[in-house]
């Protein structure tokens, strides 16, 4: 048919959707042709009204909070200045002073614990001033952990090697806001300036790119840096801003009264009166405070004080006033500063640290046929929490070796064994010893005072470190089985896995008696505790019957009590105090994980459980840590040395704090004087971390038929050979395998592999154990100067003798060229 449509069958028509008993949204839209209900509209409006007005008010509060900060109002503690010192030839009581005669007619004032608060009514700020000593190291730290604003003086030569180090230190502490100000330009010549202007911003660059220095050598720089200073923005540090702080203006010590003292220990504690402002938040006085390098303790009460250094801002005053002014000022200078008790503790908290344990509340082994007088062996009870799988572990112990006691013996017997290696090629080093005292004999008429400072067991020990680093490194995890001990005997607590990783290990098994004194705090369990802390000291901030807050930004005279007398043996004036209020629970004791990588300067070996000094946020202790790898999985191995590169975590029982917080570690060195060995940051609490120590048993392939081989080296007895029988072997080209019978009595057995080996490669055995850090906190402990200080006088010492001996040489090749003139 001409012209005729053709219907397809082809064409797919959809379902519509179906919406059910109700119309949607869109459909209620269309249906109502742009007209609105009047109630909704408006309750909307009112709604969004109340919205915009509660984010105005906020934002007004934050404003006028940001500036009350920055123009130092009255209710705001003056800023804290560090002046940082990072070259020796930097003269920092020069910027002090320079700093004071900014403003003429500022009111200067120094406290017992030299800090000077300049106070200037013309610019309408104040600031307080702290210089710690150039080589004091703690000081540095200590007073870095309060300030506000840090100042980094250079000379004109740039940095030093300790100011390099200071500056490492800093950084890894936290760095708040800050400004690089160079000292003694403007005596140098236009090349010189300029060489040193590009010395100082490379070095500059490296820590901090984008900044400049700036110049102080006049009033006019001094000037424009207190302005400077005066309106930089802050910089939040978390640790400290979110937990009442103070530094101490002034230091008392009260000892305890003999009619009082009921021990002789008690009688050497007293009560110590540090005054100061409080920054930060609210502190109650039921809560515990920490001294950095001394510990937790409680307070007795907090006296309030009226401000001794306040900001006077002299402008125009009300003209009726006029005939009052004199004697009110009068009044002003002869009234001497009031004090008011603000808080008694009443129901203080308590300083327990550690969970008693029960001595009958431990793993119960069952009675072995010798001990219920039978023959037949028992037939032991599976225990709780076991699978079949866990069952078929490497469990079975001899006669008389029980798994009751800790970890630390096995670990000793490993050490003994390394130590055992090392004797056999004791003639090799003692003829390389022999040769080195004969070289040392022909050398005595030049360096006869050489070895005097020498320290030779140092040397010793320090050269065989760095040979089991570099063993380790080559052969990762190797030891050798002994022949006069069974392995079985020798690695009891070692068990062998399918898999590493989908192996399943409980973590409440086995654990040592130190596991019962700490307080268990799963990952899964973290979050809520750090809210329930942080809310107690929340709620804590209404107030405890007749007890007031002290607030930030006010004077206060904080007691604290029980603090030992050695306190004031090594306080002195220079060296800076500071408080740091505690959160509920943090002063109990559990297993705390720091992620750490080493300093790139820092070469020498640090081994697992070595004493290192620990500063996480503003707590300081030394502890012995066991490192493991960082990894996303539910077991980690056993790190024997801290690694020359990448991260690793050092686990240790400390009190429990609260990420994020910075990480600084130190170690003592030959001079009896503190390195930086590592910087990181602390991870989030979990005692079930689990901690794999891994030993790998070595053997070389004696026979080699297609995939069966005969191995030997790996045991010595049938009997082991029997015991590790049901273990996966493995080789370092990767072909994988398994024990099938023992060959004579001599270690020499049978294996099959699912490849041919080559002659070259070697048969592994992995075996595990789970280890747990020793219990070796000590909360009193105090950081030296490196060492770094003595090197650089003798630089500076060997380069004016330098120039001494350049300045002669050329006074004499210029008379001696005067001749041919």
């Amino acid at each position: 048919m001409a012209g005729g449509g053709h219907r397809t069958t082809l064409k797919q028509k959809n379902k519509t959707h179906n919406h059910g008993k109700h119309r949607s949204k869109r459909n209620l839209k269309r249906e109502a042709h742009g007209k609105v209900n009047v109630k909704q509209l408006t309750k909307d409006k009112k709604i969004k009204d109340i919205l915009r007005q509660e984010a105005l008010k906020k934002r007004g509060e934050d404003r006028d909070g940001a500036l009350n900060d920055r123009r130092g109002a009255t209710t705001t503690p003056p800023r804290l200045v560090v002046l940082i010192s990072l070259h020796a030839s930097v003269n920092t009581a020069a910027a002090v002073e320079l700093l004071k005669e900014a403003d003429l007619s500022s009111d200067v004032n120094t406290s017992e614990q030299l800090n000077v608060h300049v106070s200037s009514g013309k610019l309408k700020k104040r600031i307080c001033i702290t210089n710690p000593e150039y080589g004091n190291l703690q000081a540095l730290l200590d007073a870095a952990k309060v300030a506000d604003i840090f100042v980094f003086l250079v000379g004109e030569s740039g940095m030093d090697r300790y100011g390099e180090h200071c500056l490492a230190s800093v950084m890894g502490q936290g760095v708040p806001a800050h400004m690089f100000v160079s000292q003694g330009l403007t005596e140098l010549s236009k090349k010189r300036l300029t060489d040193a202007k590009k010395r100082i911003d490379k070095q500059i660059e490296k820590s901090f790119p984008g900044e400049k220095a700036r110049t102080l050598d006049s009033w006019q720089d001094a000037q424009v840096l207190w302005r400077q200073i005066t309106n930089l923005a802050q910089k939040p540090i978390h640790f400290r801003d979110s937990r009442p702080y103070l530094l101490s203006e002034k230091v008392e010590f009260e000892p305890n009264q003999a009619e009082d003292v009921e021990s002789p220990e008690i009688a050497e504690l007293g009560t110590l009166k540090l005054s100061g402002y409080l920054r930060g938040h609210e502190l109650n006085v039921n809560q515990l405070v920490h001294l950095p390098g001394w510990g937790d303790f409680q307070m007795s009460q907090i006296d309030q004080v009226d401000d001794p250094y306040p900001l006077v801002v002299k402008g125009n005053k009300d003209r009726r006033q006029k005939k009052d002014s004199l004697t009110a000022d009068q009044d002003m200078e002869e009234a001497a500063p009031r004090s008011f008790r603000l808080a008694v503790a009443t129901n203080p908290e308590s300083l327990q640290s550690e969970v008693v344990p029960d001595e009958m509340d431990q793993e119960q082994t069952w009675p072995t046929a010798e001990e219920l007088g039978e023959d037949k062996p028992v037939k032991v009870k599976a225990l709780k929490g076991v699978s079949d799988y866990q069952s078929n572990w490497i469990l079975d112990l001899e006669d008389g070796d029980d798994g009751s006691d800790g970890s630390d013996d096995d670990d000793d017997k490993d050490e003994e064994m390394d130590e055992e290696d090392k004797s056999d090629g004791g003639s090799d080093e003692s003829d390389a010893e022999d040769g080195i005292d004969e070289d040392t004999a022909t050398e005595a008429d030049e360096n006869t005072n050489y070895d005097e400072g020498m320290d030779l067991e140092e040397e010793r020990r320090v050269y065989e470190r760095m040979k089991e680093e570099r063993l380790h490194v080559q052969f990762p995890d190797e030891v050798d089985t002994p022949l006069d001990n069974p392995a079985r005997v020798r690695f009891a607590r070692y068990r062998g896995m399918d898999s590493f990783h989908n192996t399943y290990w409980d973590p409440k098994e086995m654990l040592p008696y130190d596991y019962g004194r700490i307080y268990r705090v799963s990952k899964h369990h973290y979050k809520r505790l750090k809210k329930i802390s942080v809310r107690t000291l929340e709620d804590s901030e209404d107030g405890d019957g007749d007890n007031l807050l002290a607030e930030p930004g006010n004077f206060v005279i904080i007691y604290v009590k029980d603090v030992p007398k050695a306190f004031m043996d090594f306080h002195k004036a220079e060296m800076p105090v500071a408080l740091f209020g505690l959160f509920k629970n943090e002063h109990k004791m559990t297993l705390v994980s720091t992620m750490i990588s080493r300093m790139p300067n820092f070469k020498a070996p640090v081994k697992a459980k070595d004493p290192l000094v620990f500063q996480i946020g503003f707590r300081r202790f030394s502890s012995c840590p066991i490192f493991s790898e960082h990894a996303h999985q539910n077991k980690f191995k056993m790190e024997r040395f801290l690694p020359q590169k990448g991260f690793i975590v050092a686990s240790m029982y400390a009190p429990i704090m609260f990420a994020p917080a910075p990480v600084l570690v130190f170690r003592e060195n030959v001079m009896q004087k503190y390195d930086l060995v590592a910087k990181g940051s602390l991870l989030p609490l979990d005692t079930d971390r689990i901690i794999i120590k891994r030993v790998v048993l070595s053997g070389a392939p004696f026979k080699i038929n297609k995939k069966t081989v005969t191995v030997r080296y790996m045991f010595f007895t049938r009997e082991d050979i029997e015991y590790y029988k049901p273990i996966e072997l493995r080789t370092k080209l990767g072909k994988r395998g398994h024990i099938k019978q023992a060959l004579g009595t001599h270690g020499h057995m049978k294996c099959s592999f699912n490849a041919q080996l080559k002659s070259d490669d070697t048969i592994l055995m992995n075996l595990y154990k789970r280890v747990f850090p020793k219990w070796s906190f000590d909360p009193h402990v105090s950081i030296l100067p490196p060492a770094i200080a003595q090197l650089e006088k003798e630089e500076e010492e060997e380069d004016a003798e330098e120039m001494v001996e350049s300045e002669s040489t050329e006074k004499r090749e210029g008379a001696a060229y005067q001749m041919f003139d």
